[in-house]
């Protein structure tokens, strides 16, 4: 099933924690499943999850990754 892209906003999203960051990688694999998936501000951790997990490409595409602050 094709279509018009599910947009994820992610500019809100605290994915610090390793299980909420499996969380979202799960959610977003799900919906990959019946078509492209757009992510809008994901938080680093995630991106670089969805890299190793190898599911970026023409079902999940980054729009943009946040830029997040070091903890100082």
């Amino acid at each position: 099933m094709t279509g018009a892209p599910q947009v994820f906003d992610l500019s809100e999203v605290d994915a610090d924690a390793p299980e909420v960051v499996l969380a979202w990688v799960e959610r977003l694999r799900a919906a990959a499943a019946r078509g492209p998936v757009i992510v809008r501000e994901c938080p680093q951790m995630l991106a670089h999850t969805l890299y190793k997990s190898a599911l970026l490409g023409d079902a999940i595409v980054l729009e943009s990754v946040r830029a997040e602050e070091a903890y100082g």
